[in-house]
């Protein structure tokens, strides 16, 4: 059902900062929308489920419900280093058996998986892990993990400290744009259909996000002095990693990165079905 003009909108946002700057001035008490934060799965799963309305979802959501409406011009996504989606190693990858997986992800442990069959050569077994415990193994303090020989994590648990002893990482938008010469794209606003079927909501809606995220780029100093931003990471490098490794519009060439990207999946055979295309949200 489409929300009326004294209905609050769901919103989801991802919980993390390099989401902040779509999400400017959004959920205030004018705005008719009631903003929330989560991880990306969990986001996903909340718009499934219609507990939100509208979310900030993994862009793999809209594999499995090409009903949902895409807002136009908006997303999350890197060309080359990301900081932000990393997988650590201990063993060369060819000869990793055992990797864990953020189980906070959606698109990156796709990714993941991706990598590790076309570009990297190794056939690993994958398990989802809680992102805090898998920092407990990069620390060696936890024996429950002590056999994974790597673990991915993403948002600001990667962000999170540079090194660990005994363990290389990698940037996984850096391994993807070497693979494919491409951005990477991980995340945009999605709609569940019927919460967008007036023109006027449709309107409200697009016009807000797309001010939203105008006003939070011209803000970044503003919000990363204001973030609560991840150990170890101090406010310059807050600013350089929302400026310079972020970027937040959805032109063309990231719509081609996304389609190769699903290509890819389901020629792996890691999508199930073959992706056809995006409904994008208009008036």
């Amino acid at each position: 059902m489409a929300p009326s003009a004294e209905d609050l909108v769901r919103l989801g946002g991802i919980d993390y900062l390099n989401a902040l700057p779509l999400l400017w001035g959004l959920g205030e008490s004018s705005d008719r929308l009631a903003l929330g934060y989560h991880v990306p799965s969990r986001l996903a799963q909340m718009l499934d489920c219609s507990e939100l309305d509208v979310a900030l979802v993994p862009v793999v959501a809209c594999i499995e419900r090409p009903d949902y409406q895409v807002v136009p011009g908006i997303g999350i996504s890197s060309y080359g280093g990301v900081r932000s989606i990393r997988l650590f190693h201990r063993t060369n990858l060819r000869k990793v058996r055992r990797v864990g997986l953020d189980t906070c992800s959606m698109t990156s442990a796709l990714l993941t998986r991706l990598l590790f069959r076309d570009a990297w050569g190794g056939e690993p077994e994958f398990v989802s892990c809680d992102p805090a415990a898998m920092r407990s193994c990069l620390e060696g303090r936890n024996e429950e993990l002590a056999g994974l020989d790597a673990v991915l994590l993403i948002g600001d648990a990667a962000l999170e400290g540079d090194s660990f002893p005994g363990w290389q990482d990698l940037d996984l938008g850096t391994e993807w744009t070497r693979m494919t010469g491409l951005p990477f794209v991980y995340a945009f606003w999605a709609c569940r259909a019927e919460v967008v079927e007036d023109v006027g909501f449709r309107r409200f809606l697009l016009e807000r996000l797309s001010q939203a995220k105008e006003e939070g780029l011209a803000r970044i100093d503003e919000i990363v002095a204001g973030a609560a931003l991840p150990a170890g990471f101090d406010q310059a490098a807050g600013i350089h990693y929302l400026r310079h490794l972020i970027n937040y519009d959805l032109g063309e060439d990231k719509l081609e990165a996304m389609r190769l990207f699903f290509d890819r999946l389901y020629a792996a055979g890691l999508l199930e079905k073959p992706f056809k295309s995006l409904s994008f949200l208009t008036f």
